[in-house]
């Protein structure tokens, strides 16, 4: 069986702990492929791999292993919680998780409808509360 994608995004684990702060600066390199875009994404410095893709409009959400929705961020909004760069993106939030666990994410950019990133968002439990 062949599959057919439109792109082909990059898998990370993202990490944080629950009740504090999130903020980071992810960096977005693509290149064309057969089937469309391949993605790398790095957290604090470019990609070596690929060419810097700047997105027009990026949706992100987390979502429990039962499809509750957890985070849905968004640019383009005001206070947006993503500001988008050239090559890169900022993801703030200052409330953070409200629970620990194993939690499946997305990022998209909406204006083309191409996923650039996905994985498991683990957030760890607080030790001081």
């Amino acid at each position: 069986m062949t599959v057919i994608s439109n792109s082909a995004p990059d898998r990370s684990v993202l990490h944080a702990v629950k009740g504090d702060a999130i903020d980071i600066v992810f960096f977005v390199n693509s290149e064309l492929i057969a089937t469309g875009h391949k993605f790398y994404v790095q957290a604090n410095e470019a990609p070596e791999d690929g060419s810097p893709f700047t997105a027009s409009s990026l949706r992100m959400q987390v979502r429990r292993k039962d499809g509750l929705l957890l985070k849905d961020w968004t640019s383009g909004v005001s206070p947006a919680d993503i500001t988008i760069a050239t090559g890169s993106f900022r993801l703030t939030d200052d409330d953070g998780f409200l629970e620990a666990g194993f939690f499946d994410y997305d990022i998209q950019e909406t204006t083309e409808n191409l996923t650039i990133m996905r994985g498991i968002f683990y957030v760890e439990k607080e030790t001081t509360v």
